[in-house]
């Protein structure tokens, strides 16, 4: 056998075998009816997910509201990013799978919700006022007892010397960690350790950051008790640092400034507890904590260093802060509810009309084109397969243009297949052998094959730019089952034709 057919082979079974793993996940999902929540969890985290108008959810156009706030252009921008990321984070604890969270110009949003079944709950959650905290941590020695009895209590002994909680911390400089593959587990076994914790205290969690390429959230335990909160805020702004210490030289800082109803308090918090760490907590996530470094006298603006912080950074808790107390009111612009039975009939609608369309296809190429049919249908099905596995390999989510981009991605298949059949009828009408008329068919119809497909190509790119939600998802789709047409025709279809007249370069071709 030549190289090429050698090859060939290979590449088919290295795919075929990829492609099952990466399958794998979302065939379980969809088909095994005996998993706990751990399981389901886990294969939600690797498999094709079904979109909002296939699941039934929620969907929302929600907007900033920033007049009379006095907001440059650019802080509408930053102040909306900044909501989508609270809003991101409350979607989270509402355990939603895929949730599509998106700006949409400066100062709007667009939040789909798949399988929300709750819409009160869910818009209470989205919607609810944001409180900027800011609130003493407590100092390590007592953190780290904690952490220990937490695991002595989950052990249900005192004595024990497993750590079902600590064990899932990783250092993360001076704090602890856990990584975002384990954060929802360790969050379950805090909640089941409330009892443990000191009642003036809690465990809070910081945002999502990179460390060491892994994707962590901090850990820490913070007092109760509010020293300040938002609303004795006046104004933070962010700028490089001036000082003369050199560990925060070519770093920025935040300069924050109270109004005279927090300035005693602030000045007696930072007096009392100087070397002690102050968190700033906000919608119960703790976005920095700064260590005290002397007493800020009341009038006297505080600054926030921080040696891992970039401009961007600073200038986003700036905002943080300066807004904290009145984060930007969010209205909803637009709400559509989908139920889950207009979407389990939406899925099933969209899959009747994909297999009679494949199946008519099917019959088309077999009664047309006999023998060469059943290869042309082989290249379609492994197509399907493809485009599946490499959809699931991204996560991606099926919505119903989805399914349409599917059904236009097989009438481009039979497309080029009538296009290279054609092509080899002719070269045989002009009295080729088998083997020549195949190869030069197929030279002849990819120059063809390949500008429909770039062209369509380019407009799926377009679609894909300058759009989102459901256009999005149909030009994703069509551009992937694209590029998988035109390798499935030239080294697979064609493999099969090669192997057929390896040996007889004149075999019959049943075309």
């Amino acid at each position: 056998m030549k190289r090429s057919l050698w090859t060939k082979l290979v590449l088919f079974i290295l795919s075929m075998v990829i492609g099952g793993i990466l399958l794998y996940p979302t065939v379980k999902l969809w088909t095994a009816t005996d998993l706990d929540e751990a399981e389901r969890m886990e294969l939600e985290k690797k498999a094709l997910h079904l979109g909002l108008d296939l699941v039934g959810g929620m969907h929302l156009v929600l907007e900033a509201d920033t007049s009379g706030r006095g907001f440059l252009p650019e802080e509408v921008v930053s102040a909306t990013d900044n909501a989508i990321s609270i809003i991101r984070d409350r979607v989270d604890d509402l355990g939603v799978a895929e949730p599509n969270i998106q700006r949409l110009g400066n100062n709007r949003m667009q939040v789909q919700l798949p399988g929300i079944a709750d819409r009160e709950r869910a818009l209470e959650v989205i919607g609810k006022t944001g409180l900027l905290e800011f609130r003493l941590l407590v100092n390590p020695t007592t953190t780290m007892q904690i952490f220990s009895d937490i695991d002595a209590h989950l052990l249900g002994d005192s004595l024990g010397s497993g750590q079902p909680f600590s064990g899932y911390l990783i250092p993360a400089g001076n704090d602890a960690a856990v990584e975002k593959r384990n954060y929802k587990e360790l969050k379950n076994l805090a909640a089941e350790s409330r009892s443990v914790v000191p009642s003036d205290a809690e465990i809070l969690f910081g945002p999502e950051e990179e460390a060491e390429g892994r994707t962590i959230r901090k850990v820490f335990i913070v007092k109760k008790k509010i020293e300040i909160t938002g609303a004795d805020i006046k104004d933070a702004s962010a700028k490089p640092y001036q000082g003369n210490d050199p560990n925060y030289q070519g770093t920025w800082v935040t300069i924050m400034e109270l109004k005279r109803s927090g300035q005693t308090r602030f000045a007696e918090v930072t007096g009392s507890n100087v070397d002690e760490r102050l968190a700033i907590v906000f919608d119960g996530v703790v976005k920095t904590a700064p260590v005290i470094r002397e007493r800020i006298p009341p009038g006297s603006p505080a600054t926030i260093t921080g040696r891992d912080r970039v401009g961007d950074e600073m200038r986003d808790l700036a905002i943080l802060i300066r807004h904290g107390a009145l984060p930007v009111p969010l209205r909803i612009v637009q709400e559509r509810t989908v139920s889950p039975t207009l979407g389990r009939d939406s899925v099933r609608a969209g899959v009747i009309a994909i297999l009679i369309g494949l199946a008519a296809v099917v019959l088309f190429l077999i009664i047309y084109y006999t023998g060469s049919g059943l290869v042309a249908v082989a290249a379609l099905i492994f197509n399907l397969f493809g485009l599946f596995a490499v959809l699931a390999g991204f996560r991606a989510t099926l919505t119903l243009p989805g399914l349409a981009g599917i059904a236009l991605t097989i009438g481009m298949a039979v497309d080029a297949n009538v296009l290279i059949y054609e092509r080899i009828r002719e070269e045989l009408r002009a009295g080729k052998f088998p083997r020549s008329a195949v190869e030069t068919g197929y030279s002849k119809a990819w120059k063809i094959i390949i500008d429909a497909n770039i062209t369509t190509i380019i407009a799926a790119i377009v679609l894909a730019m300058f759009n989102s939600g459901p256009v999005r998802g149909f030009a994703i789709t069509l551009i992937i089952g694209l590029i998988i047409n035109m390798i499935t025709a030239v080294y697979f279809a064609k493999g099969l034709f090669d192997l057929y007249l390896f040996k007889r370069p004149d075999r019959k071709l049943y075309i």
